[in-house]
Formats: C-alpha cells, structure tokens, sequence
C-alpha cells in the first residue's frame, strides 16, 4: 500500500463514500427497483396500501410481492429511507465537494434544486395530512375528514337536546387494539369508564335477521352485530373499522354495552343516572379556516358503470369577507393558503334527492416546493448551458497557433 492512501484518514473515506458518484448510482437503482415493483404491486393491493409500504418512513425494508402474497424478490430498504441517503449524497458531493466558481454556478443551483426537491418529498412524507368534505348542493362546510383515523368521541346531551363538548379517544390509542385486546378509558368529566374490546379494522355492521344470522357465539346487541370482512386493497378509504364498548359506573357495574361501527353516522345512546349520553365511532373531524359553499356539481360515469369519468364542482371559497369563486374539475383542484381542494367524487341524485360532491383535501407544507425546484434546476440547467456554448464559441473563434513546419526524411530503402 503507498504512503499515500496510509495517510487518508477515516473521517476522509467516508466522507468519499458518502459524497461518491457510486453510492448516487446505487440509491437510484434502488429507487428504480422500488418504483418499478410498486407499479407491479399496485393493481392487487391499491395505491394507497402500495404508496404507504414502499415511501412511508414507518417503512425500513419492504419485500415486494405478488397478489396471493409470495415474494418476488429480495428485501429492499425503504425508499424513505434511500432518499435521505441520497439526499446526503447529494449535499456531499453536488454541494460541498463541487468545484466553486461563476462558471460552475448553473451546475451548483441544479444540485441544490434537485437537494431541495428531494427534502420536499421527505417533509410531505412526514407532515402531509389528508381528509374529505362532502357537501350537498347549495350547502355550506367548513370541516373535513381525516382519512383513516377515526376517533370514538362522548357526550352527553343538555335539556333541550344539543350536544355537549365531547371527550375524544385518538385512533392511535384505539388502532393498536386486536380483536382480543382490551383498552380501559376514564374521563375527568363523566363519572364512567369505557372498556373497547373485540376491535376489527376491516369490519361490516350487519342486522341479526333470518337471512343474516350472527356467527356461533357472536355477540348482537340491540339486533345488530359485527362481522370481519377483507380488505379493500383497491379503495383503502372504504375499509371502516368497528369494535364493543362496555360502558361501566363507578363500581365496576356494567351500565351499557354497545356496539360501534365506523360507518354509522348516528350516535349510539344510553342513559345513565338520568342524564342521556351519545357515543360516536366517525372519522376525525378537521376544522378548515375557511368554509367551501357549494353551488353546483355535475359529471358523468363510464357507460354502464358507476365509475365517474368526468365531473365538476362550482364553488364559493369564503374565508371572513373574502369570497372566490372556483371550478374545480377532475387534475384540477384549488389551492388556498396551504390547502389543496381536489375533486374526488360526486352523487347523483335521484328524483327529489340533492346532489353532492366530495372533495379532497390535502395540506402539505411544502405542495409547491417541486415547482420551485423543477423553475430553479430549469435555470442553473439554462445558465450552464450558456457558458458552455459561450465557452466554445470563443474557443472556437480563436486563431489556432502553428508550430514550425515538420521536416520529413527520405525513406532509404536498402538494396541488397
């Protein structure tokens, strides 16, 4: 080994590992694989599931596999995970170890674009939250729906019948639950607990009926019961979970039992030392700082389905005195301070019925970074190319030096 490489120091090899061209080849290999059998993965287990496991964070290795769920290759990190790696790759060796100077500064701005578009990918990841309002036609909202998190919110009911301030139970303290896993939950203004018991994440709210009869040893309360059903992999958002509450006083005594389903947007009941109270398993619910009016929604479906293939809404931003009037249609939705309005469905009415649309909507702190980044990469991409072209056209004009003329000898060819 010479002398030279004796003398690197560790700190200096990995930082040539980590600033390296090679390890930028290896992350976007890795993001082509993982890319490539996302797609593959996608028809059998939905977009969303697919999205989730191959970028989520929460996602160190995933192992690609096919519809009855055998793997099709080996175990791949997280694309999360390669692109903060790529993303110190980048800082590294396009940033910090770039040569410097005001002919290199196209190239210096490119990298820093494509480092900024990377980081907005990870803040997206992380920080982006998702919900859907619906409205009826001529209605107005001003709170959405948080996709997949549904809470159990307590309430008691005052004199004339409206609902008091509820106490709310998060879905993360009710999704870790099994269906024979129990979590106990008290409150600071009831003077009763909850027990949630028999949780199932995908799940069907049936009557008890001759045609629809609860499995053996299936509990039914008040003639309905719940039933564990599959998966929707291809529409994540119709999955609707369901669980039993017992409800218990004091001393331990079983007040009420009920049964909760996500799908049920009435409130359960039960009354307890004469007060009445109300008990709801419904989806987050997101205040907007703003409120949508919704003056009309039309659209069509494919032929001879229910699948929409076109549909719009005509609505009335209002936030305090300011009023905008948008059209959003299907890949093109509206944008307000940090919020995203996509349109993602609509219902056709019957004779005498409403119409309604159902929007989705999206805050992501950094929705416009990938814009800001593709206009900044466009531009160190366009300022590169000028020098070089001005480079090579003054390169190009110069006169080319001569030097002395070459003397050429005579070839002797000896005769014999």
């Amino acid at each position: 080994m010479s002398k030279s490489k004796k003398e690197i120091s560790l700190g200096k090899r990995i930082f040539r590992i980590l600033s390296g061209f090679e390890l930028a080849v290896v992350c976007l290999s890795l993001l082509f694989l993982l890319t490539f059998f996302g797609t593959i993965e996608q028809p059998w287990f939905g977009l969303w599931t697919t999205i989730h496991k191959y970028f989520d964070y929460e996602s160190l290795f995933v192992i690609p596999t096919r519809g009855d769920g055998k793997a099709i290759f080996l175990p791949l990190p997280g694309a999360y995970w390669v692109i903060v790696v790529l993303s110190v790759n980048m800082f590294l060796g396009g940033i910090i170890r770039a040569r410097k100077g005001w002919k290199k500064a196209g190239t210096l701005v490119s990298h820093f674009a494509i480092l900024f578009l990377l980081v907005g990918s990870a803040v997206s990841s992380v920080y982006k939250e998702e919900g859907q309002m619906r409205i009826l036609q001529g209605e107005k909202s001003d709170y959405a729906q948080k996709l997949f998190k549904y809470d159990i919110e307590v309430f008691s009911y005052d004199e004339t019948g409206n609902r008091e301030k509820p106490a709310i139970i998060r879905s993360e303290h009710i999704k870790p639950l099994g269906s024979k896993d129990t979590l106990d939950v008290s409150f600071e203004k009831f003077d009763f607990t909850l027990q949630i018991d028999k949780y199932l994440p995908y799940s069907e709210l049936a009557l008890d009926s001759p045609t629809s009869s609860p499995p053996k040893g299936e509990e039914v309360i008040d003639g309905f019961f719940l039933t564990e059903v599959e998966k929707n992999v291809q529409t994540e958002e119709r999955n609707t979970p369901g669980c039993y509450v017992t409800v218990k006083g004091k001393d331990g005594e079983t007040i009420q039992r009920l049964v909760l389903w996500g799908g049920n947007p009435y409130p359960v009941s039960f009354s307890h030392e004469g007060k009445r109270y109300g008990v709801t398993y419904l989806m987050e619910v997101w205040p907007m700082p703003f409120m949508v009016e919704l003056h009309k929604t039309f659209g069509e479906n494919h032929p001879g389905t229910e699948i929409p293939r076109w549909f719009q809404s005509n609505i009335t931003k209002i936030d305090g005195s300011q009023r905008e009037e948008y059209e959003i249609v299907m890949n093109e939705p509206a944008r307000h301070g940090g919020f995203t309005l996509y349109q993602s469905g609509f219902t056709k009415a019957a004779e005498g019925e409403v119409p309604s649309s159902t929007f989705a909507i999206v805050n992501n702190p950094s929705d416009k970074w990938p814009e800001y980044a593709l206009w900044a990469s466009a531009i160190g991409l366009l300022f590169h190319f000028l020098v070089m072209l001005v480079r090579f056209a003054g390169g190009s004009s110069r006169p080319k030096k001569t030097g002395p003329a070459e003397t050429t000898q005579p070839l002797k060819i000896p005769t014999s």
